[in-house]
Formats: structure tokens, sequence, C-alpha cells
């Protein structure tokens, strides 16, 4: 008759090392993004955002946010960033993982920096297009990146192909077309 007694209570004692480990758990949340509340960042691409939103598809409609926009950082989820403009004005990044191809993290480290985007190296028309958010013939790949943001990698799979394509909306699409670095068309614009 002791040892049931004695089993019962090393069964009561793993439960409650067990409840005390789910207890810690969310205290050691995993860290998604590289930020915490109230730092000051810059946007690494001219992105474009309506209702408050901007998606990971990249829409090209709605209002622009430059390249190097000074944001406030609010807070990360698995899906979202939240970010206040210089004006105060919320914005979030909402992350469509299945047309991004990516998790937040890498949303955050493609869209985000500590420090602006150093355009010097860009030509003066690149310069132009990178602030407008738009894209002509003889910009480089990483001018286009710049002006564009990423193309949906559902589309894209990879920056190595000689044509991305972007989303103007939810409908129509665009194409942009590289011959080695080099803009040399656009199909749809």
């Amino acid at each position: 008759m002791l040892k049931a007694p004695r089993a019962i209570g090393k069964i009561g004692l793993v439960f409650v090392y067990l409840a005390i480990l789910c207890l810690a758990l969310p205290a050691q949340a995993k860290v998604l993004v590289s930020a915490t509340k109230g730092d000051k960042l810059y946007t690494k691409f001219t992105l474009f955002y309506e209702d408050g939103t901007h998606l990971t598809t990249n829409y090209r409609k709605g209002l622009p946010v430059p390249i190097n926009s000074e944001v406030t950082f609010v807070k990360a989820s698995s899906d979202t960033i939240s970010v206040k403009l210089a004006d105060g004005t919320p914005l979030k990044i909402e992350n469509v993982q299945e047309f991004s191809g990516e998790k937040i993290e890498g949303i955050f480290d493609r869209t985000f920096g500590k420090e602006k985007v150093d355009l010097s190296k860009f030509s003066d028309m690149e310069k132009q297009n990178i602030q407008q958010g738009s894209v002509d013939v003889g910009m480089s790949r990483e001018a286009v990146i710049k002006a564009l943001g990423y193309p949906p990698k559902h589309q894209t799979p990879s920056l190595d192909r000689d044509s991305w394509r972007y989303w103007k909306n939810r409908f129509s699409t665009f194409l942009v077309n590289f011959t080695g670095n080099k803009v040399t068309s656009l199909k749809g614009i």
C-alpha cells in the first residue's frame, strides 16, 4: 500500500515541474526582430501602403514611404511589424508569407535598418527613381530593389532571373526585364 502513494507523489512532482516550465515559456519568448519599442529605424526601399498597411505582396498603390524614411518601431508578431511614421501615422507591415517567401524576421531585415541607405553609389537617374519608387531602363538590379522593394517570390523565385514580376494591384502586374545587371525593358507599366 505504501508503493502507490509514492508513485502518485512522483507523478505529481512531474506535473508541478511541467506547470512551472510552461509558466516560464512566455517570459522566454523568441525575439522576432532586432529592435525594441521606441527604436528609430529607416526604410531600406520605397514602399507603398493603403489603409495603414503595407502588404509584403508589395502592391504599387497607395501612399509612398520613400527610402530612408525615419520610422519608430512599435512591435512585431509572427506576421506583422508595427511602426510609426515621422508624422505619427501608424503603419503595419503585414507579411503574406506565401507570396513573400520570408518569415517576419526576414521581412524586418530587408525593410528596416538602423542606418540610412547610402545612395551615393547610384547614378542621378537611379537616385531620382529610387526616391519616387519608380523604375526605368538602365537601372541596376540593386537600384530596382531600393526603388520598388522585393518582387513576390511566388512569381519571381530568384533575383538571378532576367525578369522580375511586380504587382501594381491585386489584379495586374508588370515586368522588369534585365540583361546582366541592367534594366533593358519594362512591360505592363
